[in-house]
């Protein structure tokens, strides 16, 4: 009986151990979507279920409209800070139950097994063959996108976002798409507001000052035929990367003109 609590603690250490490895080891489809386009990715987070998000944000990647605010703080060292940012998707919500009931579930890991946290890999094409190839994600080299934040080609732009790794980590990956999104859309938008902060000190020593300036960036775009790219476990850095890519003839904006 007195052994019970060491054995307890070795088993729990045993399984977190076990939980780590698992966590580190990805499907092919999860980390480079682009090489399966009929695969639609779904998160269970925030109480919703797999199917629901696939089919929100298949829709929602289909065709949106893009509404927010994005506030950025910038110092006398001229040093930049996301501050609050607060943007929403907007679109046809009508047709979420039918597109559930069509998904297919085709392949699934467990993300955090404490928490059931999991990802789905649905399709809509009865005949899709999926590649269900798990690769270590410490074995993966570093992408060379993974330190550029905005660039471009002929027919696409492309937006890098990332997210800590600290937390949940469904709602890091969820954090990292939405944010390379968003990265797309500051870099194309025009409709900015700044005001200057000025911040006096009246003691002993004589009047010093610092300026902050604060500038909001209005958003407001129809958006077409977002895709994800690829996905980065930073495990060193504790971060999540995601590469989202949007036809330059699928963003139209009356900021744009």
């Amino acid at each position: 009986m007195n052994n019970n609590p060491i054995r307890l603690f070795l088993i729990l250490l045993f399984s977190m151990v076990v939980f780590v490895q698992a966590t580190e080891v990805y499907p092919e489809w999860f980390l480079f979507p682009k090489r399966y386009p009929g695969i639609i990715t779904g998160y269970t987070y925030n109480g919703m279920t797999a199917d629901s998000d696939a089919a929100n944000m298949y829709l929602a990647y289909r065709e949106c409209i893009v509404v927010g605010t994005l506030e950025i703080l910038e110092d006398e060292a001229n040093t930049d800070m996301l501050k609050n940012s607060n943007y929403f998707y907007y679109f046809s919500a009508d047709s979420v139950e039918a597109l559930r009931e069509r998904l297919q579930p085709v392949d699934r890991f467990d993300v955090n097994i404490f928490n059931h946290d999991q990802i789905y890999a649905y399709t809509l094409d009865d005949a899709l063959e999926l590649n269900s190839e798990r690769i270590d994600s410490n074995t993966l080299p570093e992408p060379v996108w993974k330190n550029k934040n905005f660039f471009e080609d002929k027919n696409y732009y492309y937006g890098v976002g990332l997210y800590t790794a600290i937390g949940l980590e469904n709602d890091a990956w969820k954090t990292a798409e939405e944010q390379a999104v968003f990265t797309i859309l500051t870099a194309l938008a025009v409709n900015v507001y700044k005001i200057q902060i000025t911040e006096k000190d009246n003691g002993i020593g004589g009047e010093t000052s610092s300026f902050d300036q604060i500038s909001f960036i209005k958003l407001k775009f129809l958006l077409k035929n977002i895709t994800v790219m690829e996905r980065f476990p930073d495990r060193k850095n504790k971060l999540f990367y995601a590469l989202v890519r949007i036809p330059k003839n699928g963003i139209i904006s009356p900021m744009l003109k």
